[in-house]
């Protein structure tokens, strides 16, 4: 999203996303969950429709119920989103930040954008990354 300005030094929420792992609603658990240990992460966003829209997160003890069981049967619904022009800082600093790992960054309409990494967050407010760097780091990460 172009910016000018004074906007245009402050990196935003939507500038460090990377893709994030996801599911359907209707999937099987057990594929959903072997998805996740073979990229890495430790959560699976359930999305719907060609839109991407975020319907829930399959993680912690949901990835381990039984294999055959429906998504939709043991999501956590409703996960809270944020929005990509969110200033990094301010995110941090927020109450909506306490004890949060991984941000879901999405549109208005709730389509996902990708997820927001704490620690990678963290790491580009203190070391003040400029949006064009910071944009460098996102395609790193989506190669890895």
């Amino acid at each position: 999203m172009p910016r000018a300005g004074n906007a245009a030094e402050v990196p935003w929420a939507g500038d460090v996303v990377r893709a994030a792992p996801t599911c359907a609603p209707d999937e099987r658990v057990g594929d959903a969950a072997g998805r996740v240990r073979e990229l890495g992460d430790d959560f699976c966003v359930v999305v719907f429709g060609n839109e991407n829209v975020v319907l829930g997160l399959l993680r912690g003890d949901a990835l381990l119920k039984d294999p055959d069981a429906r998504v939709d049967q043991v999501m956590e619904l409703g996960p809270r989103t944020t929005r990509p022009s969110e200033p990094l800082d301010e995110l941090l600093r927020s109450n909506q930040a306490v004890g949060v790992k991984h941000f879901l960054i999405a549109t208005s309409h709730g389509s996902l954008l990708g997820v927001l990494d704490r620690d990678f967050a963290d790491r580009a407010v203190a070391e003040g990354c400029a949006p064009e760097v910071l944009g460098v780091h996102e395609i790193i990460k989506r190669q890895r």
